[in-house]
């Protein structure tokens, strides 16, 4: 890695003064608890012994970043110069302009597929987290010098577009209503026509059911049959028109012709559904666009069927393929090992069962497909890696992929392909499901957003809509990505929208303030050249404890970005940035800047307010959150 980073400086420096190995330093340097020092060097993890870590704490003084050193048990309390390492902090962030991100030596090229949510209903919160996790994965990517590419794959051959075509058949006709977003339109369509199909399913079942079998069908009815009124109420046009043509069909049947006829090529059946799904996408495109996490490459999955890559891939299949409860499946037992599993990323308890080629109709399943979209990615850009941001409970999936790619010989693809697994996200009493309508949309979250970060705004003597819907939007991004995607999200208005901490906007009034200093300092007249004031800077102003805090806080961001790019974790950063914004804040209450009457301190001041303002910024811009330097 390529960077300015005062505390690679520092292991440097130390290694050097103490006569350590620098890889020694690397491994054992952390940030020390309160009351021990500054950094602490962990002797067992330097594989230090006893004798030269007394020995490094007399010799460690030459460093000129130290001040002095003491050793406790297994532990080397560093204490810093504080003139040294305050100035080279300072220096570093005035004098590299990407202050924070390193560069990769070797670069490498790869995909990003996120979002690829089912073109059949308008995106949810939870695709709001997906959207949000892969547009930040290519942000850092792309910033630490590597090249990216963003997909998003269109699923349009499964079972769930052949429902919503069969609403729209019954309907009669495809045109979409003007003063309705159109995925918002499909949406509807798919959930009526589901929940009708499975009434009849239900009914079917029913009829020859005795028992608790009976009763369990008659419960699942009867909350089929709710949902339907529902519906009824929300789209009574919609509902009415395909619950009336739905009498005289079989809808098992009816789908199951629209999935064949559709992977076959059949145009009357391919024009139907590319003319529902380009609606949604549009209105995908839409949101997306809104949401900041813009997607460069579409991929339709029908494009791979009917180029043959997938037929290519069954006949590959079918050579490794045994039968498996009465069909052709390809079983992982022969190759599968912990080593395996562990080069390929796959849990260790996972149960892996065969992966089934094809359904007895002839139809092809998701992850059949899906090994010809991995190849697909790999061979257009060149990709040295692919990461698929998807849903935890695709797990198993993506193991199976993985395992079918190392057995078909694709083993570069295999041991570079990442599954980026994250979590659900949850509604305070909202049980979401897309085939009963029941979904709370991006859209609408982003709305609601907008109109209570206007509320606020107002309380404070603002209006602007552009300004609220900046903050709205940026309250949600945020939100998503500070928990770490191993952890399901509770989404909660109170959090997502508390001005006061732990926000989009506490942080982006932050940076606002930082800016308001900026503009009150050249009113008065004072010249704001970062360079200048280096040189007229108090080096002892850092004696300060809150301004050491903050130093030190200002030193750690290269630290905690590299950790955030490196685990892909926004989570890392997010909280950083917090804690940066929190110690600045309590700073500044209690200290003045621009009125500060020695020059010295005061240069060394702004210098400080200048670095906590280009950390933020940089951060939120990373997190994919523009910065305001006026609400």
């Amino acid at each position: 890695m390529m960077c300015l980073n005062p505390i690679d400086r520092l292991r440097g420096c130390i290694a050097s003064a103490a006569g350590l190995p620098i890889n020694a330093v690397v491994a054992s340097l952390e940030v020390a608890k309160e009351g021990f020092g500054d950094y602490t060097l962990v002797l067992p993890k330097a594989g230090i012994s006893k004798a030269q870590a007394e020995e490094a704490a007399k010799t460690i003084t030459r460093c000129s970043l130290v001040s002095r050193a003491q050793l406790s048990g297994i532990y080397l309390n560093i204490y810093l110069n504080r003139e040294e390492f305050a100035y080279t902090t300072l220096e570093n962030v005035v004098g590299y302009p990407d202050y924070g991100i390193c560069r990769e030596e070797k670069p490498k090229r790869i995909v990003v597929e996120y979002v690829s949510a089912n073109p059949i209903h308008p995106l949810h919160i939870g695709a709001a987290r997906n959207a949000a996790l892969g547009s930040f994965i290519a942000k850092i990517l792309k910033s630490f010098g590597n090249e990216v590419q963003t997909r998003f794959y269109i699923n349009d051959v499964g079972r769930q577009t052949a429902v919503v075509a069969l609403g729209f058949k019954l309907l009669g006709k495809v045109e979409l209503p003007d003063n309705m977003k159109p995925d918002h339109f499909i949406g509807l369509v798919y959930a009526v026509t589901s929940t009708l199909a499975d009434i009849q399913s239900i009914k079917k079942r029913l009829a020859t059911a005795t028992g608790e079998e009976s009763k369990r069908l008659q419960e699942e009815l009867d909350q089929l049959l709710a949902d339907a009124a529902r519906l009824s109420k929300i789209a009574p046009d919609i509902f009415t028109a395909i619950s009336e043509k739905a009498r005289d069909i079989d809808f098992e049947e009816e789908i199951s012709k629209i999935m064949k006829s559709y992977e076959a090529g059949e145009p009357e059946t391919v024009k139907l559904v590319r003319s529902i799904v380009e609606k949604c996408i549009e209105g995908f495109k839409e949101t997306l666009r809104r949401f900041g996490a813009e997607i460069e490459v579409w991929d339709w999955e029908s494009d791979l069927v009917w180029s043959g890559e997938v037929a290519k891939v069954i006949e590959m299949l079918k050579k490794v393929a045994t039968v498996h409860k009465g069909a052709l499946a390809v079983d992982f037992k022969a190759i599968d090992s912990p080593e395996l599993r562990a080069r390929l990323g796959i849990p260790k308890n996972l149960e892996v069962p065969p992966l089934v080629i094809m359904r007895s109709d002839g139809t092809t399943l998701y992850t059949v497909r899906d090994i010809a979209y991995t190849l697909k990615k790999f061979r257009e850009f060149n990709a040295d890696r692919v990461i698929n941001v998807i849903a935890a409970e695709q797990t198993l999936a993506q193991a199976q992929l993985r395992l079918a790619l190392y057995m078909l010989g694709f083993t570069r693809e295999a041991e570079n392909l990442l599954h980026y697994s994250y979590e659900m996200v949850s509604m305070e009493g909202v049980k979401m499901s897309s085939r009963r309508g029941r979904i709370v949309t991006l859209d609408e979250v982003l709305d609601e957003a907008k109109r209570r970060v206007l509320v606020e705004l107002e309380k404070r003597g603002s209006q602007s809509q552009e300004v609220a819907e900046k903050m709205g939007v940026a309250a949600v991004r945020f939100y998503l990505l500070s928990v770490t995607p191993s952890r399901p999200v509770k989404f909660s208005w109170s959090l997502v929208l508390d001005f006061e901490k732990n926000s989009a906007p506490y942080l982006l009034y932050t940076y606002a303030r930082t800016e308001g200093i900026f503009r009150k300092a050249r009113e008065v007249g004072i010249e704001l050249s970062w360079s200048k004031l280096l040189e007229i800077m108090d080096r002892r102003f850092a004696e300060h404890e809150r301004r050491w805090r903050l130093v030190k806080l200002v030193a750690q961001f290269p630290e905690t970005m590299l950790a955030s790019y490196r685990s892909l974790d926004p989570s890392t950063l997010a909280v950083y940035l917090l804690k940066l914004a929190d110690e600045f804040n309590s700073w500044y209450d209690e200290e003045p800047v621009i009125t500060e009457p020695k020059e010295s301190i005061r240069a060394a001041k702004l210098l400080l307010v200048y670095a906590v303002n280009r950390v933020i910024s940089t951060g939120l811009q990373i997190l994919g959150i523009e910065p305001l330097p006026q609400i």
